[in-house]
């Protein structure tokens, strides 16, 4: 590693505090809020965006698009989801898993309005799902909440219960991205989980090289790796056919 690429600071003796098993309510809330924000105008929302639209404005003879959106968090992704598939048109259900119960509930609240997303308590190491269940597969902010070896297991299941594509979409760890998102969160925030959270996730992130290892590793043939602005990191794949 060089200076600027430090080593992988993954320890998991010292989750996130958005991996805690409960939180404080309001605290949770915001940070759900903050990470909305970093979402839509950080690159997030629109990194999905860029993947999805031409991809399911390409299809043809699918009734249903069925997507899976892992580790949903507050569900921004598949409200932005169902806005693409309102513009298409095309008839459409988003499944939203994640396993911690107090982000489902703010999760449900966020979808009430939006009958084509589900959400559903599940953990994303240990899915019920079949193999070729789901057009599409996203996990956004997630990966690097894991171990190597778990990471690599989420690569395998995302390739396997994917039918056309599949997308992880999550930070790029640098020295400079870990400074500028510990001097921006400390500027804009005092929410203790955004804080603690957010400087963290950039050093538990993957380097484009580590990612492309990870997803060998898992199996994956058809996939490729990008960078993109505000230290998003991108894999890309296709299930094989």
């Amino acid at each position: 590693m060089s200076f600027l690429i430090p080593q992988r600071r993954f320890d998991p003796q010292i989750p996130e505090m958005i991996d805690l098993p409960t939180n404080h309510p309001v605290i949770l809330r915001v940070d759900l809020e903050n990470l909305r924000f970093l979402n839509r105008y950080f690159g997030g929302l629109s990194a999905v965006r860029s993947y999805l639209k031409p991809l399911l404005v390409g299809l043809n003879g699918v009734a249903k698009v069925e997507i899976l959106d892992l580790a949903t968090g507050s569900a921004d992704h598949p409200i932005a989801i169902a806005k693409i598939m309102y513009e298409i048109p095309h008839d459409f259900r988003v499944i939203a898993v994640d396993k911690n119960p107090q982000i489902l509930e703010i999760a449900k609240e966020n979808t009430r309005q939006i009958p084509q997303i589900r959400i559903e308590e599940q953990d994303i190491l240990a899915l019920p799902y079949g193999d070729n269940s789901f057009d599409v597969v996203l996990c956004s902010l997630a990966i690097h909440h894991f171990s190597d070896s778990d990471a690599v297991r989420i690569l395998a299941e995302m390739n396997r219960i994917s039918r056309i594509g599949f997308m992880v979409n999550d930070l790029h760890r640098t020295r400079i991205g870990a400074w500028t998102t510990w001097l921006f969160t400390h500027a804009a925030s005092r929410n203790p989980m955004t804080l603690h959270d957010s400087y963290l996730s950039v050093m538990r992130g993957f380097t484009p090289m580590e990612l492309r290892d990870l997803a060998v590793r898992a199996g994956i043939k058809k996939f490729k790796v990008k960078t993109r602005p505000f230290f998003r990191l991108l894999l890309i794949g296709e299930p094989d056919a």
